[in-house]
């Protein structure tokens, strides 16, 4: 029997958290351990959560209170996490009560000396879990071209076994990234591993005014990523991943290499033509139409 280890980074959890706890107490599949990382400044809602946390016997630890990538990646770290697989949980979402059963079943008769990332859609719900839609579809194979400029799946959904592990635990504990689960999807990938999109919503993923990362639907949220393109906050994006990768690239195939090297290349270019030149030779491309539209945009206004 396959046993997962639940990796749940905390801050100040306050309304939602029980009801994911309870989400996960009531799995259809029991062979689990929680571990929690606590970044919060104050451990008060330790002693107001105690019943639910004592109930899944979880092991706390301190987290590194330097942002919510690296207390996930803190957690990966644990010494303690001993399973054969391990899934990242936000404080305020859902689980559908078969999220790791039907998960199960794509690992189960997997290479586990292979890496593999496992990502799906989500549920959208507002704060009264009430649905307001669903993550994009996505329909193209993840790949490295894929993810070193967009990220198709959100941390709330990732199941990982060691393998996957192995290639975060090989990464400097300073290295900085951009988000846990973009680099995630640009290591393993990078890597030669295998990452499974899943088109099933095992996540009702809550949406509050405190939501660190919102959901990326609707039009207000692709007029929110123009926005942040023309600011060039994509950009700086791209740096700090690239900066990442470079660090690691010791852990990415020959091909990856040869594919983030092209990347960096491009971006230097002053012409646009060069640029989009060096954009077909390197492969990259988003999940939709739009999103590749926006790409080229970019890189002819020097965002990308």
């Amino acid at each position: 029997m396959l046993n997962f280890s639940i990796l749940i980074g905390c801050y100040e959890p306050k309304n939602y958290l029980i009801e994911q706890l309870d989400s996960i107490q009531y799995q259809t599949y029991q062979a689990w351990s929680v571990f929690l990382s606590d970044d919060s400044p104050s451990k008060v809602w330790q002693s107001e959560h105690s019943e639910h946390l004592k109930k899944l016997e979880a092991e706390i630890s301190q987290g590194p209170q330097i942002g919510f990538a690296n207390n996930f990646l803190s957690l990966v770290r644990n010494p303690k996490l001993k399973s054969d697989l391990y899934a990242f949980c936000d404080q305020d979402d859902i689980w559908d009560e078969g999220k790791l059963e039907g998960i199960l079943q794509i690992f189960i008769n997997s290479d586990n000396t292979v890496p593999i990332l496992y990502c799906g859609r989500t549920c959208i719900v507002d704060s009264k879990n009430n649905v307001i839609g669903y993550s994009p579809l996505f329909h193209k194979t993840p790949s490295f071209q894929n993810a070193l400029i967009q990220n198709i799946g959100g941390g709330n959904t990732m199941v990982f076994n060691n393998a996957a592990r192995d290639l975060l635990l090989a990464c400097p504990s300073d290295i900085k990234v951009v988000s846990h689960d973009w680099f995630f999807y640009q290591l393993v990938t990078g890597a030669g591993g295998e990452v499974i999109y899943d088109s099933n919503p095992y996540v009702r993923y809550r949406q509050h005014n405190a939501n660190l990362v919102g959901a990326n639907i609707g039009w207000f949220a692709r007029m929110r990523r123009i926005k942040l393109l023309l600011a060039g906050r994509f950009k700086d994006w791209n740096e700090i991943n690239i900066e990442a990768l470079l660090r690691v690239d010791h852990l990415l195939s020959s091909e990856s290499k040869k594919t983030l090297q092209l990347f960096i290349l491009l971006r230097r270019r002053k012409n646009f033509l060069i640029r989009l030149y060096g954009l077909k030779r390197s492969g990259l491309y988003r999940q939709t139409f739009l999103g590749n539209v926006g790409l080229i945009i970019g890189l002819a206004l020097g965002k990308v």
